[in-house]
């Protein structure tokens, strides 16, 4: 093969996956914000759509209300306090929403079945028209993050409620050394000061955060109560 045109392929992915990256980094900042946290108006807009807005409500419900309200209440590194609270959290998913898969989910510490796809729908119009538009090089190196972006919710999320004890004894050998790097670290921080703090610190690929003003920096108070907790940090 010409190694000009190796090296043209090669640049190509690259661009593919900085490309990428920006688009999953940016929505999931975006989406996190205003769909996830979707304020009233927008909510009362949903319910005025209809069958059109129902994921959005589902998935305002899962995320506000159930993982930041009704879960991790005394510690982000404990879920319940005890079993009876997971159980009247159980029937009340089962009876006021009537969807088993918040559970599955894990009050919305994962991802499960069609959930995946949900997550991942939103940023999928974004990659059909760079695969109209842009070299096919370019679109496989985007692919990648596109990849990553459900799965940094669906096996990374956890970790990140974990005191970093039980997660480094809980994870595979992968994941171990992923939970040791500085990256992982510093989304666990990042991660606790969103769950503090609420407007903030959306990503969990970080970047759309800071170019959308919403990064915060932990204080030498939160970094204590992190340690405290027993955190990855």
């Amino acid at each position: 093969m010409n190694p000009v045109a190796m090296s043209t392929g090669a640049v190509q992915i690259v661009a593919g996956v900085v490309i990428g990256y920006l688009t999953v980094s940016m929505a999931e900042s975006f989406l996190h914000r205003n769909a996830l946290h979707a304020s009233l108006a927008v909510r009362r807009a949903a319910k005025r759509l209809g069958r059109a807005g129902r994921p959005l409500l589902r998935a305002y419900t899962s995320h506000t209300v159930v993982h930041h309200g009704k879960t991790y209440r005394e510690s982000h590194v404990r879920q319940f306090r005890n079993r009876e609270e997971q159980e009247r959290l159980d029937r009340w998913i089962v009876e006021t929403q009537g969807d088993r898969r918040m559970i599955r989910e894990q009050y919305g510490v994962s991802l499960a079945g069609l959930g995946i796809l949900a997550f991942a729908a939103p940023v999928l119009p974004f990659f059909a028209l760079y695969a109209l538009f842009l070299p096919a090089a370019v679109v496989v190196g985007a692919l990648l993050p596109l990849v990553i972006y459900p799965l940094s919710s669906l096996v990374l999320h956890p970790y990140l409620h974990m005191p970093r004890a039980e997660a480094m004894a809980r994870a595979s050998r992968p994941m171990r050394w992923l939970l040791g790097t500085r990256y992982v670290r510093f989304i666990s921080r990042h991660h606790y000061l969103h769950h503090r703090y609420m407007h903030c610190n959306y990503n969990l690929l970080w970047l759309g955060d800071l170019l959308l003003g919403r990064h915060r920096r932990p204080s030498d108070e939160d970094l204590a109560e992190m340690r405290g907790q027993g955190m990855i940090c």
